[in-house]
């Protein structure tokens, strides 16, 4: 017998990117990470951002961004959803991104925290739905595919 939750491989895709996060982002191979690390430190006060660490993933025009917090005990539940709507608001002030589709993925040391894609968010803030990320992905190939 097969389990009920279908093997979908982007749910892989998910975790593997979110392994990739790093606390000094690499202009060359994550330009959206820099940029987001450096204007969330200026426009957030109350988290220390020694304790974040980012990864971006783009694809079209659509931005995956996995942000981790390393230290959430030292964060307020409310602090979290500032930092959500930092990343958002610099992209949406960003002449360069300002046109794409933002899907945000804030995770903490053993849950996500917080997602919010184009379409839906979930700012639940200690467990967030990660499967509404999948999206980012492409679309689910599960049970569509077969032939009765």
């Amino acid at each position: 017998m097969s389990s009920c939750k279908e093997y979908d491989v982007r749910r892989i895709r998910l975790k593997v990117d979110q392994k990739k996060v790093t606390s000094s982002p690499n202009e060359e191979s994550d330009l959206i990470s820099c940029f987001l690390k450096e204007s969330v430190s200026r426009s957030l006060k109350g988290i220390d951002m020694s304790k974040l660490k980012y990864h971006s993933v783009e694809r079209n025009d659509t931005i995956l961004v996995i942000v981790k917090v390393t230290d959430i005990i030292g964060i307020e539940k409310a602090s979290r959803r500032k930092l959500l709507f930092a990343i958002n608001d610099c992209f949406f002030t960003s002449e360069r991104y300002n046109m794409k589709k933002i899907y945000i993925d804030v995770e903490g040391n053993f849950s996500t925290l917080l997602v919010k894609t184009p379409l839906q968010y979930d700012l639940d803030g200690r467990f967030a739905n990660e499967d509404l990320l999948l999206l980012f992905y492409g679309k689910s190939k599960g049970s569509s595919n077969i032939k009765g």
